[in-house]
């Protein structure tokens, strides 16, 4: 199928503008937890940053599906990449100048990553008004193979920035890079950005629209199974991937090169995995693919636990990576495609939210258990979870029957 003009212009602005945005945010991250830790001292107060960045997701996620599917989601986009601008070249200028304040600095990413949790939903929810359904696979795996790989590089860069300039200026890079986002954003033809079906002045409350989605998902159960089907998933992968630092100091004796191998490792199958949607058609046999993939998680961790060269261990992480590249683009791809526009912001918020939720409870319990029966023990706990999981999945109906066609 033949794309406008204005649909592929679009998409370009769109890919450019995640791109920016996971380069400066990688550097950025790095910069942050360099600044407060090298002036604090406290891995606590490291994991304070950390929470900047979950709690927001949890307390607005709802509310920004719910803005997503009532206003332009291109003027919400712009709105989000202005403000996280203005907010980061601000925290850079008071750091300079001023010194080094905690309450400063987990202020103005709290501020940060709230408005990142309005952009989320707008941006997922906008893809399928730019380009046709048979285009989606291709799209959200190009969309999130170089958006990871601007992050891989941005991070790597972001320890060269702090070595180099100082971790302010890592931050001042990050504002320039959402104003590249917004300036982009402002290329995608405003039709674009206008959900379907949305009528001015007909707006019901925040809880009536919310309730919309909640009800969209209760009466598509393929949806809803997929949708609460991977919670599970999210808390054990948690319990993996948040560890790697932990994992190796234990199997490999404190090399501080194998926590970045392992990390590089996992981020390089996601690109892959992410990649790989379109040559093997999933759009056919969607629900069958991500529950497959979760089963295949499980082989990974399996990998990790019984690993001790390193070669295998990076094995283990390649495929933890190729898995959920390969999950995410597949589950994006189906919900723009399946679920109304009018309602996407929602049903994909609801999602996220419950995804948020378990990071925390992953971590949670991930530490306690590593603290007390060692971080091998996790893995295999996650392994075995991440089986009953997938085996779950595909004994769904639902989920196996999800599908769309072009």
């Amino acid at each position: 199928m033949e794309v406008p003009a204005a649909g592929e212009s679009g998409f370009r602005a769109l890919l450019v503008s995640s791109i920016a945005s996971a380069v400066g945010g990688a550097v950025s991250g790095v910069a942050v937890n360099w600044l407060v830790y090298h002036y604090t001292g406290s891995t606590l107060d490291v994991a304070y940053v950390g929470l900047t960045g979950i709690v927001p997701g949890i307390a607005l996620g709802l509310f920004a599906g719910v803005l997503a599917d009532r206003y332009d989601r291109r003027r919400l986009m712009i709105a989000s990449d202005l403000v996280r601008m203005a907010v980061m070249a601000i925290l850079a200028a008071v750091l300079y100048f001023a010194g080094f304040s905690l309450l400063i600095v987990l202020a103005a990413m709290t501020l940060v990553f709230s408005f990142s949790a309005l952009f989320t939903p707008a941006s997922q929810a906008i893809l399928p008004r730019i380009l046709p359904v048979d285009r989606l696979e291709s799209a959200n795996g190009s969309l999130s193979a170089l958006t990871q790989t601007g992050y891989s590089l941005g991070a790597a860069a972001g320890g060269l920035v702090v070595v180099a300039f100082g971790a302010v200026i890592g931050l001042g890079i990050n504002a320039a890079t959402f104003a590249v986002s917004a300036v982009f954003l402002f290329q995608i033809a405003a039709e674009f950005g206008r959900p379907v079906a949305a009528v001015p002045g007909t707006q019901q409350s925040f809880l009536h629209d919310l309730g919309e989605g909640i009800r969209y998902m209760r009466e598509h159960r393929p949806v809803l199974q997929v949708t609460l089907g991977f919670l599970p998933g999210n808390f054990l992968l948690t319990m993996v991937a948040a560890f790697f630092v932990v994992y190796g100091a234990t199997v490999y004796g404190g090399d501080a090169a194998v926590f970045g191998y392992l990390v590089a490792a996992m981020g390089g199958g996601a690109v892959v995995g992410a990649l790989a949607v379109t040559r093997l058609h999933a759009r056919r046999f969607a629900g069958l693919l991500m529950g497959a993939s979760v089963l295949a998680q499980s082989a990974a961790v399996a990998l990790l636990v019984v690993g001790r060269t390193l070669p295998i261990s990076l094995a283990g992480a390649v495929g933890m990576g190729v898995c959920i590249g390969l999950i995410n683009t597949v589950y994006y791809s189906t919900m723009q495609a399946i679920v109304p526009n009018e309602i996407l912001a929602r049903v994909l918020s609801i999602d996220s939210v419950g995804s948020f939720v378990a990071i925390p409870g992953g971590l949670l319990v991930g530490g306690i258990l590593a603290a007390r029966y060692g971080i091998l023990f996790v893995f295999t706990v996650a392994a075995i979870g991440l089986f009953v999981n997938g085996i779950v999945l595909l004994a769904l109906p639902g989920v196996r029957s999800i599908r769309y066609g072009a």
